[in-house]
């Protein structure tokens, strides 16, 4: 609270003035220093916020490359797209193949005879509608027994075994179409009716029974490619398995002329893959540059120059780096053997004729050269996860600078109240002074005037 108290009353002084000037004297210093030492603590955890952004990012790519299927890419490539295209696996190896489509598979199709129109009445009864094992059983009854009543009956029926109902109305008259939703032979359509009028008979169909009302416009078949003479049959037009790790999908019957297949090494992908990891691992060296730099010109230090645990973060990663692979039986066991290479910097590039040469001889170990138990990937992800731990070297470090930072607050606060007490007292004191001055004076100024009225006393002011 503020002081109602005026002062230098007495003695003419500026005491508040007087007073504030002490104290800021006595806290300035005090306060600097607190200050200087905050915005450094406040620069050092912005500075450990950018390395820990660095090494997960670095992280997280080494995630990816420490997985040995993520460099077992195969691409599968047809000559002719027009009749197949192909989609390969890890699994999937290295080969060609001579592929003919013989057949598509399709879904059967059944039509009826004409009707006048939609709205003609068909029949009533049980209307029995089966895809290959599976049947349902409808109730056609007299407010549904129309040629539209009965295509709506098979395609709201919940239990319906895959098949669609169209109507074309056609200049002849209309039609209803019954389609299966499955390719394959195994997925032929079936009608039957039992009891009611009788009507319904006009949509039987059950070559196995005699019965055949309706036509068959499109039979249910499988599909069927040629693999270098090797007939493969399939009940749709999506073939996996056929070539080990490749799923096939045909689209078109290639007249007996057989195209190619083939399997490659997506060698495309890894080097994105590597040079995914070059990238993110250069950014990492580059943080760790600007937060340990030092500007001869301007005289002025990054935030971690000097830190230890920088230090020890930056050797360690360049030591497992330069560590050889020893479980891997290949002719390269170093980065630099596979085209990866150290900088004076520190930074790495890449040679790209060595990787070229070394993906296309040993494109298999080249991957395993990261993915090993021993491999860059997994040391390396390892590394950068104990830096990164919830108590690894960065959170505690992290930590002990948030400590340090609540600690100037507590000074900060403590300098504040031990200000206020000094300004306390000053003032007292200073006040009591004052009114020692206005007594003095006072009485100064009694005693003259006393003087002044004693007989005998040349009192000027006399006349």
């Amino acid at each position: 609270m503020a002081s109602i108290v005026s002062t230098g009353i007495g003695s003419g002084l500026d005491i508040a003035g007087i007073v504030q000037s002490l104290v800021a004297a006595e806290g300035q210093p005090v306060e600097t220093r607190i200050g200087q030492q905050e915005v450094r603590a406040q620069a050092k955890l912005s500075a450990f916020g950018s390395l820990k952004s660095a090494l997960s990012d670095l992280r997280d790519k080494l995630a990816t490359i420490k997985s040995p299927q993520e460099f077992l890419i195969r691409q599968a490539v047809s000559s002719n797209e027009n009749f197949f295209t192909a989609t390969a696996g890890t699994t999937a190896l290295p080969a060609s193949y001579a592929l003919e489509v013989v057949q598509l598979a399709q879904a059967q199709k059944l039509t009826s005879g004409a009707f006048v129109d939609s709205d003609t009445v068909v029949g009533t009864g049980t209307l029995t509608v089966g895809v290959g094992a599976d049947t349902m059983d409808l109730d056609i009854t007299v407010d549904n027994n129309t040629l539209a009543g009965i295509r709506d009956a098979i395609n709201t029926a919940t239990d319906n075994p895959g098949v669609s109902a169209t109507i074309v109305n056609a200049d002849s008259g209309s039609y209803l179409i019954l389609t299966g939703d499955k390719t394959g032979a195994a997925n032929t359509i079936t009608v039957t009716q039992a009891g009611g009028d009788g009507g319904l008979a006009s949509l039987e169909y059950d070559p196995g029974q005699g019965l055949a009302s309706l036509t068959e416009s499109s039979p249910a078949q499988d599909s069927l490619i040629r693999i270098d003479g090797l007939d493969i049959m399939n009940e749709s037009n999506t073939i996996t398995g056929a070539v080990q790790g490749v799923t096939i999908s045909i689209f078109a019957e290639s007249g007996g002329v057989a195209d190619v297949l083939s399997i490659e090494n997506d060698e495309t992908a890894v080097r994105a893959l590597v040079g995914d990891f070059v990238e993110s691992y250069n950014a990492l060296m580059s943080t760790l540059d600007s937060l340990t730099d030092y500007d001869a010109e301007s005289d002025l230090a990054a935030p971690l120059l000097g830190d230890a645990t920088v230090r020890g973060i930056r050797d360690q990663i360049r030591r497992e780096l330069s560590t050889p692979v020893t479980d891997l039986d290949a002719d390269f066991a170093t980065l630099t053997d596979v085209g990866i290479e150290t900088q004076l910097d520190g930074t790495l590039t890449i040679n790209d004729d060595t990787l070229s040469t070394v993906l296309a001889d040993d494109f298999v170990r080249f991957g395993q050269l990261f993915s090993t138990t021993d491999g860059f990937g997994v040391r390396l992800h390892d590394l950068a996860d104990s830096f990164l731990d919830s108590d690894g070297i960065i959170e505690t470090r992290t930590k002990g600078i948030e400590t340090q930072i609540e600690g100037l607050v507590d000074d900060r606060d403590s300098l504040n109240e031990r200000l206020a007490s000094l300004e306390t007292r000053l003032l007292r004191q200073f006040n009591a002074l004052d009114s020692l001055l206005a007594t003095l004076s006072s009485t100064s100024n009694f005693l003259a005037q006393q003087l002044n009225n004693l007989p005998g006393v040349d009192n000027p002011n006399s006349n």
